[in-house]
């Protein structure tokens, strides 16, 4: 017997039982999926429900928002500049031109990527402050969405 006789011999062999298994575990499986997104999707619910009672407390006085603004304000200026100080590093490393092509090795690729890490949580920080204060300004707004995406009941 040639191979491709040893091929559909085989396959014939495992198309029932593989047939028998996909119908006995499509529903657990799908059941699986169905479970996984409603934890999600209460996960995801009580964090906006949380960040909502935060910026709550924010607007009513309950929590000082500018001890909250200075500590994301630090930490940002922290990774601003621990990515300068990685950039000053590597100009000081690979001054001429022709260095600069060790970039491309891996310690290199390492530092780059380093620096565009810091820049990145340094950017997130200040991203966190702007749309937390926009929260507090527009409350009315913010309030109709969250009662919008999960209910009157939910604040």
């Amino acid at each position: 017997m040639d191979l491709s006789a040893w091929i559909s011999v085989i396959a014939l062999a495992l198309v029932i039982p593989l047939g028998i298994a996909t119908n006995l575990l499509t529903p657990k499986v799908t059941g699986y999926f169905e479970k996984r997104k409603l934890i999600k999707s209460n996960r995801t619910k009580e964090q906006d429900i949380a960040a909502y009672r935060s910026v709550e407390a924010f607007k009513n006085g309950k929590r000082d928002k500018y001890a909250s603004y200075i500590g994301m304000a630090i930490l940002s200026v922290f990774f601003a500049l621990a990515a300068n100080t990685c950039i000053v590093i590597m100009v000081l490393k690979y001054q001429n031109l022709e260095q600069a092509s060790e970039l491309l090795n891996p310690p290199g690729i390492f530092f780059v990527l380093t620096t565009l890490l810091f820049l990145l949580f340094s950017l997130l920080f200040l991203i966190v402050i702007i749309g937390t204060s926009r929260r507090i300004e527009h409350f009315e707004e913010y309030t109709a969405e969250i009662r919008k995406k999960w209910g009157e009941d939910a604040v």
